[in-house]
């Protein structure tokens, strides 16, 4: 018998001492099952963002894309048009360049044709909108459960990760800028975001649409 054992003021102190650090072992570990909820919780807005924002520069890029194969076939058939009716009005010089910009809208028409096809940016967009939906009512059914239990956080991640490999389409890079720059972020960096997002959504259709009637001014 020790003489912890035959004191009652010792076992009792020892009983306190054991509680109390019971008590914080508890405490932090549902501080670390919080952190694990706020981090799930943040990574599926951002992702709901990203796709939110996927899905709106796919619907722009269909419609760019519908609307510059449409302004670039106009080119050719308008210049072929003029061609044929003032044809004794032009100059061999002025022929060869209206061949030439009729040459490069139907080159340019193929082009956007073919990008149209392979991409099907109205499908993704569709997939990516129903994508970010899910994710958005899952991240406010976790905003108002809180869960401590980390086996609730896990069944939240498990759902989480079955819905985002559910969607057969994933984000660009450019998306998750544009998610991180509505927070709290410098304005560079916002502005790095935005003008990337101009430049893949408006780039290749302001080409386009630019270059035959640009050769079509600066060389006649």
């Amino acid at each position: 018998m020790t003489a912890l054992d035959g004191d009652p003021a010792r076992r009792g102190t020892a009983r306190v001492v054991s509680s109390i650090e019971a008590a914080l072992w508890r405490r932090r570990a549902l501080g670390d099952d919080d952190r694990a909820a706020e981090q799930l919780l943040r990574a599926m807005r951002t992702v709901k963002s990203a796709r939110f924002n996927a899905a709106e520069r796919l619907e722009r890029k269909n419609t760019l894309s519908l609307f510059a194969m449409s302004m670039v076939s106009l080119y050719f058939v308008g210049l072929s048009v003029w061609q044929a009716i003032y044809a004794p009005l032009i100059g061999d010089a002025g022929s060869r360049l209206i061949t030439l910009v009729s040459i490069m809208s139907s080159i340019f028409t193929l082009v956007l044709a073919l990008i149209e096809a392979m991409n099907d940016y109205r499908m993704k967009a569709y997939h990516m909108h129903a994508c970010a939906l899910a994710v958005n009512e899952l991240c406010q059914e976790l905003s108002l459960a809180r869960p401590c239990d980390p086996l609730v956080v896990q069944e939240f991640r498990r759902r989480y990760n079955a819905i985002v490999r559910g969607c057969p389409f994933n984000h660009a890079r450019v998306d998750y800028l544009m998610a991180r720059a509505e927070r709290g972020v410098p304005l560079a960096t916002k502005a790095w975001a935005r003008l990337r997002y101009a430049c893949d959504v408006y780039a290749l259709y302001g080409l386009c649409l630019l270059i035959p009637p640009l050769v079509l001014l600066l060389c006649r």
